[in-house]
């Protein structure tokens, strides 16, 4: 007599982040009292063996060492079990926990109906390589299996498992992927490491690689991975650009690349260790969660494609190199948050679960931010400071109705430039977005200052709390007279930009603050009021958002400090408001600015 048993298997995949892609996992193991399989539901042997000894039976597999694969989605439901056919694919546990597991069932038969059924030995599992390795099958408490559509719990006889754990060690000869840093505060791009995944000339374990230009040779190498000729000679890149920052965010791009003229990599993810993520994110064209950490303090975000629309790293061709890309914007902790020492670059970059090869420290792009040279633009009289004539080390000549002054106040370099009077036949001082935009642009081709400093008089809004004489330090800027009533070109007319951020200044001076909106009318029209208000602005001026948007061109840190002269929603004229109030206003203007310059003297830009 022989008994017979039915098994049912499943295999649960509990990395957050490692996935098992095409062609799938392969399960084996040695059978130690010459089992055979007789049939299976929702898998398959991949081999037969020798069941000449079966005669009266077809079995599925006689195989001693039997190695079984998973069934494909579409397999027909006479073949399939419960929770079967991902077609040997299996979801990392953080991304999808209901596609991060497969189970499948097998009869198995002669076995002495005398002999206890024993475990299975020397259990392997492919996923879809090497890597892992399984420890020996356990007894634990025997588990329950549902029927009748999970009605129904049956006793099972008796349950083993198994732990296996995955080394990239055991899985690459090398490295399969190579981290690439840049940043808006320096020119210098640091590329991957060279021979990051091998050097073709010296290591033979290099994949094949092939030079821009020799696409005919690609036929001739069938069935091999072969990845574009570049000096890391990765598969893989991801790149990582600090984009930009302003008052209470930052923002990164990151771009994921595959040269390899060969393969997709589909259910593509990104790990990231860096300790910006304990602030909230987010991701605009990746999906993103942040997973718990044990051991060290940074914290790890995990990014994976849309379904449909990027979850698919597709292969380079002769065009260009597949990749996908996202911006991501993190909110600020302000007592962490610097851009110094390559704090805003990742710790540790992982794709696919495997880690990717990180440049040296000493080759990061570097922040520089001690602050050796301001430029104050000014609108209005502001300007009892600035009485010198060396703009920062260098002699600015003087361009049309601009004048220059200079002042050194300690180490500092302090360049005002103050647009006096138009050149032309009006002798008026030269206000409004136009004349701006100019100074400001002209001031930073001359003297690359580290710092703008846009200081003036503006409209308030008694709405918003303000009152004459008070002095704000400005948060975000727009327009207010840009209507361009069409998708997106709207939001480009309103052009919200964000001003430096600098906490530790506000906190020193106790200043207000406040959003501006400008404008190149001192009257304010119905349109304009509606813009304004939905703005959420506190202040209006006639330049600011204009040197907000050249110093966002040229890559400039600018702050804002304006001056309430009149009262915009008020009972007064704006106008005659305005002139009223303009000689004290200033002054106390003139003081504030001072303060501002007094404080940042021997600073850097992140002590702000």
């Amino acid at each position: 007599m022989f008994l017979l048993f039915q098994a049912r298997v499943t295999i649960q995949n509990y990395y957050l982040y490692r996935h098992v892609g095409k062609p799938g996992w392969n399960i084996g193991w040695a059978w130690n009292k010459n089992e055979i399989i007789w049939s299976t539901f929702g898998a398959f042997a991949t081999a037969q063996g020798d069941c000449s000894a079966f005669n009266y039976q077809i079995a599925h597999s006689c195989q001693p060492t039997p190695v079984i694969a998973d069934l494909m989605p579409d397999a027909p439901p006479a073949n399939r079990s419960e929770d079967c056919c991902r077609g040997g694919l299996l979801s990392a546990w953080a991304i999808d926990p209901s596609k991060s597991f497969s189970s499948f069932e097998i009869t198995v038969g002669n076995l002495n109906i005398s002999t206890t059924v024993p475990p299975p030995a020397n259990l392997t599992l492919s996923a879809p390589g090497p890597g892992y390795t399984c420890g020996p099958l356990m007894e634990t408490d025997p588990t329950q299996s549902s029927d009748i559509g999970g009605r129904r719990k049956v006793q099972v006889y008796r349950t083993w498992k198994s732990t296996c754990t995955y080394s990239s060690f055991l899985a690459n000869k090398k490295p399969v992927c190579c981290v690439s840093l840049s940043a808006f505060y320096n020119s210098k791009v640091t590329t991957c490491p060279e021979c990051s995944c091998g050097c073709k000339e010296t290591n033979q374990n290099t994949v094949p690689c092939i030079s821009e230009g020799s696409y005919s040779s690609l036929s001739d190498l069938n069935g091999l991975d072969v990845v574009q000729c570049t000096d890391h000679i990765c598969p893989v890149r991801v790149h990582w650009h600090v984009k930009n920052n302003s008052m209470n965010q930052w923002r990164v791009k990151m771009t994921v690349s595959n040269y390899n003229y060969k393969k997709n990599y589909s259910d593509w993810n990104v790990l990231v260790q860096h300790p910006g993520f304990s602030q909230k994110l987010i991701t605009y064209s990746f999906n993103s969660t942040t997973l718990p950490t044990v051991g060290f303090t940074d914290k790890v975000a995990l990014f994976w494609g849309l379904q449909f629309y990027n979850n698919q790293l597709l292969q380079a061709d002769e065009e260009e190199l597949g990749s996908v890309t996202t911006d991501i914007l993190l909110e600020k902790d302000l007592n962490t948050f610097t851009l110094s020492n390559g704090w805003a670059l990742p710790r540790r970059i992982y794709f696919g679960g495997e880690e990717c090869e990180m440049p040296l420290p000493d080759t990061f792009p570097i922040f520089n931010d001690f602050i050796d040279c301001i430029f104050v633009v000014v609108f209005d009289g502001v300007n009892s400071y600035a009485n010198g004539s060396d703009a920062c080390g260098e002699q600015v000549p003087a361009r049309g109705g601009t004048r220059v002054f200079v002042s050194k106040r300690g180490s500092l370099g302090l360049v005002s430039w103050y647009l006096q009077r138009s050149p032309y036949q009006f002798e008026v001082d030269s206000v409004g977005t136009v004349s701006a935009s100019l100074v400001t642009y002209a001031a930073i081709r001359a003297l690359q200052p580290d710092l703008i400093i846009n200081a003036g008089t503006a409209g308030g809004f008694k709405a918003k709390g303000a009152s004459i004489g008070d002095v704000y330090l400005v948060s975000d800027v727009t327009f207010h007279d840009r209507r361009i009533p069409i998708p997106v070109f709207d939001l480009y007319g309103i052009g919200l930009r964000h001003a430096y951020p600098t906490p530790n200044l506000l906190k020193d001076l106790n200043l207000k603050v406040g959003k501006l909106s400008t404008g190149d009318s001192l009257d304010m029209s119905p349109q304009d009021e509606a813009t304004i208000i939905a703005n959420d602005a506190s202040v209006k001026d006639m330049e600011g958002a204009a040197v907000a948007y050249v110093a966002d061109l040229l890559k400039v840190p600018a702050i804002f400090v304006k001056a309430v002269t009149d009262i915009v929603d008020g009972e007064k004229p704006a106008a005659e408001e305005f002139l009223q109030n303009l000689a004290a206003v200033t002054a106390a203007l003139d003081e504030a600015v001072a303060q501002v310059i007094d404080f940042i003297n021997g600073k850097c830009l992140s002590e702000l």
